[in-house]
């Protein structure tokens, strides 16, 4: 017969196992929250009919319930008995805060995730064996550079001579349009490899009102040769993407390139989020994991914050200024100059 303390073990372990079942589900629940607008309409009102909701939606109530369930079981948002109204509870506001990590993960790798085991296998790893959304990373690398690295980069920004700006892997647009608006005096160029990534570009170009100052070109950021409207750059900024750089040789190579593409380019804004260090088992912080692991599977390689700091060396550039990024972990804002 079982003792207390075995019983007491067993329930335990159990419930370990529910929560991280548990949480995946929750995770996609709650990219899916944002993509429809409960997550906005709840960080307003702060409680949602759930009837309402769906009726104002032309969305299915069973289903738009059984994402607000999965996200009551991480008291994300609470239920009132008969479930028919959602409010929000205590781990609410950093659910909030960190949506786009979520939906990088579930909506953007989403594919690459649930066809894991059949990226293992070296012979399965031919062509474009890991497919992710282009559109979907678009949009959460949006939302996390927003909250997370859009501060720090004001900061940098704020006291440089500015005339034309270009923006590497560009995403959504939403950096260069920030710049457009803080700067009116500055022209912009949007560079990205993606279709579906120029696509949100344009809307939010097109929605600023902005199409007169910036100009997007679909071009491949690692194979870049110069062109007549790169001929006037004088800062150049690459967020979330110089990773893709990698390995070494790679990014020495392309580091000096960008001299060569951008011949008036008088300092290069780089921020990106590094490899972990020193980090074990459940010791994982937010979005870490899931950025190696992605990584991992697609067969790029993530440098550390000591291999940056010795490449960019050898790439022909000073680090002039810098900003360290808390969340996500290891990540990095840093000035560059031509050496």
């Amino acid at each position: 017969m079982a003792t207390a303390q075995e019983e007491e073990k067993s329930a335990a372990e159990a419930q370990y196992c529910a929560d991280t079942f548990n949480g995946a589900i929750a995770s996609a629940a709650l990219s899916a929250a944002w993509e429809i607008g409960l997550l906005d309409e709840l960080a307003v009102k702060r409680q949602v009919d759930i009837a309402e909701f769906a009726r104002d939606r032309d969305a299915h109530p069973e289903t738009v319930r059984a994402l607000l369930v999965a996200l009551s079981a991480r008291r994300i948002v609470s239920l009132d008995p008969l479930r028919a109204t959602a409010f929000t509870d205590m781990g609410f506001e950093s659910a909030f805060s960190t949506k786009g990590f979520f939906y990088w993960l579930t909506r953007g790798c989403g594919e690459l995730l649930t066809t894991l085991p059949t990226k293992i296998a070296n012979e399965d790893r031919q062509g474009h064996y890991a497919r992710r959304d282009a559109r979907a990373i678009s949009v959460a690398c949006r939302n996390i550079a927003r909250t997370f690295f859009d501060p720090p980069f004001r900061d940098l920004v704020r006291d440089l001579d500015i005339g034309t700006v270009a923006d590497l892997g560009c995403g959504s647009g939403d950096r260069i349009v920030m710049l457009a608006d803080l700067r009116p005096e500055i022209s912009a160029i949007g560079i990205d490899v993606a279709e579906g990534a120029i696509a949100v570009s344009k809307d939010a170009v097109a929605e600023a009102g902005l199409g007169n100052r910036i100009t997007l070109v679909q071009d491949d950021v690692l194979s870049l040769t110069p062109r007549p409207e790169y001929q006037d750059v004088d800062l150049v900024t690459c967020f979330l993407m110089g990773h893709d750089f990698w390995p070494r040789e790679n990014a020495v190579r392309t580091l000096r390139s960008l001299r060569e593409t951008f011949p008036n380019i008088k300092s290069l804004l780089l921020g990106d989020t590094c490899r972990s260090t020193d980090v074990n088992g459940p010791g994982h912080p937010m979005f870490t994991l899931g950025f190696e692991t992605v990584h991992s599977v697609m067969g790029q390689y993530l440098p550390t914050l000591d291999e940056w700091s010795s490449t960019i060396e050898e790439g022909g550039w000073h680090i002039t200024d810098r900003r360290m990024i808390d969340l996500p972990a290891f990540s990095f804002i840093y000035r560059l100059t031509p050496a």
